[in-house]
């Protein structure tokens, strides 16, 4: 924490389905003095995204959508690449990151204080149909075919989420509450911020050195801090730690989940344990293998639907997901057939929690 500037961490080891180690270090609030807790809410960024997929593989369990779908004959208005017009993408191409959706400037520009004021439709819509608010034929897509190369997309998942919405009827954040939040005892976990206590969330800290801020970079330009006038982009800053406020995204399904360590450990129990925790289901267990499946996507990974392995502990593949966005850096690592796992929140960005996750793995197999 010393060396990479991280106000405070929380984490914990999964053992099956208990939680069998947790803690938390520094600070939730550096200027009241408040400590970085196991309960404490923050925007677990692209972990989010395995959200987002868990609801689209409860929609193909009830037959009301297949992976292998064409993306034009599911949403209302049509998404055409103009650089390469007779190519289509399927929701398993979604998943992987293998269509020709790219993120452009557009989306770095509307992360903002408070939740969206417009809905994901209209978001998805001025973004990908020609004439719209935020299109960009040059910067929202790519010029190589669909499934030819991997690389990663966050406005796949705002489509995700509105999928959802179309196929069941039901607004997505409201959906995710009855069928996952609900059913796993997440009671503090939410998409908008209008549907947690905020005087529970952390306080997101970004680093500055050399007037620069600390990462992450989206649609090709560091996020910078974000404050009431938006994401400060390029801006040069003031050294040290940089408050940013509490935001939300149009294309929120991506990475804009609220939760906690311990609300999180639920989740992934659920995961170690073929869909299910404390009796209660939220996919079955072929499905959750699917998701754990090596898609054979090019690239140096092993890319599942969305879940990811990178690297590997006694010959089994850490799958996982991790998170960054301003003042956040998140991490959730699985062993499936150990049964282990790991969390880790850090509320700053442009740090490696994935070093911590795989040390906690690396214990927990010691001592089980």
């Amino acid at each position: 924490m010393l060396r990479d500037h991280i106000p405070g961490v929380a984490a914990c080891i999964i053992k099956g389905q208990d939680v069998v180690w947790s803690n938390a270090y520094g600070w939730a609030n550096i200027e009241q003095r408040i400590p970085m807790s196991l309960d404490g809410l923050q925007n677990i960024a692209s972990i989010s995204k395995t959200f987002t997929t868990t609801a689209i593989m409860q929609l193909v369990e009830e037959g009301l959508l297949e992976l292998d779908a064409d993306l034009n004959d599911i949403l209302p208005f049509v998404v055409s690449n103009p650089k390469r017009p007779a190519d289509h993408i399927t929701i398993r191409q979604l998943l992987t990151h293998t269509s020709f959706l790219r993120d452009g400037l557009s989306y770095a520009e509307h992360y903002a204080c408070g939740d969206p004021r417009f809905s994901l439709a209209i978001w998805l819509r001025e973004y990908l149909t020609p004439g719209g608010e935020f299109y960009s034929a040059e910067q929202n897509f790519h010029d190589w075919a669909p499934g030819s190369r991997f690389q990663y997309c966050n406005v796949s998942f705002g489509i995700l989420g509105y999928i959802v919405e179309l196929k069941s009827g039901i607004a997505f954040p409201e959906y995710c509450r009855r069928n996952i939040f609900s059913r796993l005892n997440m009671k503090e976990t939410a998409w908008m911020l209008a549907d947690i206590d905020l005087s529970h969330h952390v306080v997101p800290y970004t680093w500055v050195e050399n007037s620069t801020a600390r990462g992450p970079r989206w649609g090709g330009i560091p996020l910078g801090v974000i404050g009431e006038e938006g994401p400060s982009l390029e801006q040069e800053l003031e050294d040290g730690y940089q408050a940013n406020c509490i935001y939300n995204h149009p294309n929120y399904p991506d990475g804009f989940l609220r939760t906690s360590v311990n609300q999180l450990s639920k989740y992934a129990r659920a995961y170690l344990n073929g869909g299910k925790f404390a009796e209660r289901r939220i996919l079955q267990e072929s499905s959750v293998v699917t998701l754990l499946t090596d898609q054979n996507v090019p690239g140096n990974r092993q890319q599942g639907l969305t879940w990811y392995a990178d690297s590997q502990i006694n010959a089994e593949p850490q799958w996982g997901h991790g998170g960054s966005d301003p003042g956040s850096n998140t991490d959730m690592r699985l062993l499936p057939s150990q049964g282990v796992g790991a969390i880790v929140f850090a509320n700053t960005n442009g740090v490696t929690p994935t070093e911590i996750s795989t040390y906690l793995l690396e214990k927990a197999l010691e001592l089980f």
